[in-house]
């Protein structure tokens, strides 16, 4: 697969979509290369809201659909075209091939109802030369008493947790779907009881499936048939230094109906580069739509989600109140719904955030948003 030449079929369907046409009309298509592609302007999910709103029916060529929850228009749905799924099922099946993944026994239990879930998965597989059953999401001890016919779990790392309770034994388990390694502690425990190697992947419905760890489980790397990944720094929207976090922007190698040309996802990653290809070496582990500036430092609060479930703390069960000491500077406040402050939660947000704490409150309840700002 050449990357160059799908990324500029990629921005030649998008010159022609109402989305792009504008913004895109200056650029020439052949120009483009994944070294380039920053010199584009980037989308946001409420320009697509926006176009989906006046067009609600779906576009010529559409042949499959889903949808996915929008806080902004109810359901956003997504669709692609017959090209889009070949080429889909073509370039994850060349990521499943790396891994190893060919004739073995899947059993999926992503849903295949309403959202993307199991079809991002399935068609890749079966391609890749595996055996696959659609089972799709619950009975989980259903899955346990058919777990010793197949060799791969195919779901999300808490419903694999339940399967495992039940008696499931699985040799792999490809999770996605929610946090899993941005929590530390939680592979390890899912493949203590699974029995078997748990690996993490990042996609969404609009983007496919676009990243996704190897056997060395040593981050989440850019697929390159699916996507270009950036992170940029949300104020600046320029990329991110190495190891800086910022927010993950995904232009969809497998996405010409509805192109997904940089697209802000709002999600909160760092980034590297290896082998010349980006990697998430901690996955996705927040988001950046509340990010404060505490001490002169950058904080986005739902990074703290991921480490309180660490501690085995109630990941929604915080508050972030930042105030004036006597003297002027900044004091960061953690308010914690819980009865007693965990051993080592101190050192572990300071590692991840670079900022300590300068005090823990415990209360039974909590009130107002995510970040109580007292500052101004």
């Amino acid at each position: 697969m050449d990357r160059t030449q799908r990324l500029r079929e990629v921005i030649r369907a998008a010159k022609a979509h109402p989305v792009y046409r504008e913004k895109l009309k200056e650029v020439d298509p052949e120009g483009v290369s994944p070294e380039t592609l920053p010199a584009l302007p980037l989308t946001t999910r409420e320009e697509w809201v926006a176009y989906l709103k006046e067009h609600p029916t779906p576009p010529e060529g559409a042949r499959l659909m889903h949808l996915t929850p929008s806080p902004l228009m109810g359901w956003m749905p997504e669709y692609l075209s017959e090209e889009d799924l070949r080429y889909q099922a073509e370039a994850l099946a060349a990521h499943y091939r790396r891994l190893g993944l060919t004739g073995k026994r899947v059993l999926v239990a992503f849903s295949y109802h309403v959202f993307a879930g199991g079809w991002l998965f399935h068609e890749a597989l079966v391609l890749a030369g595996n055996l696959v059953f659609p089972h799709g999401p619950g009975e989980a001890g259903r899955i346990a008493e058919l777990s010793p016919q197949f060799d791969v779990l195919v779901t999300n790392p808490s419903f694999a947790l339940k399967v495992a309770q039940a008696g499931g034994r699985f040799s792999l388990l490809l999770a996605g779907g929610e946090p899993f390694t941005s929590v530390p502690g939680f592979r390890e425990k899912v493949e203590a009881l699974l029995g078997g190697v748990a690996l993490d992947a990042y996609g969404t419905s609009e983007l496919g499936i676009v990243a996704g760890e190897n056997l060395a489980k040593d981050g989440l790397w850019e697929i390159p048939e699916m996507a270009v990944l950036e992170v940029l720094d949300p104020e600046t929207l320029k990329p991110v230094a190495p190891g800086e976090k910022g927010e993950l922007v995904v232009t969809a190698l497998s996405r010409t109906l509805m192109p997904m040309v940089r697209f802000r996802t709002g999600d909160l990653a760092l980034a590297e580069r290896r082998e010349g290809l980006t990697v998430l070496p901690r996955g996705v582990f927040g988001r950046t739509d509340q990010m404060v500036k505490v001490k002169g430092v950058k904080l986005y609060p739902t990074e703290l989600a991921p480490i309180l479930a660490g501690f085995g703390l109630d990941p929604k069960g915080f508050q972030v109140v930042v105030d004036r000491k006597l003297e002027g500077t900044d004091k960061l406040v953690l308010r914690l719904k819980a009865e007693k402050v965990p051993a080592g939660l101190y050192e572990a947000i300071q590692k991840a955030t670079g900022l300590r704490l300068d005090e823990v409150e415990l209360v039974g309840e909590l009130e107002g948003g995510l970040v109580v700002d007292r500052r101004f």
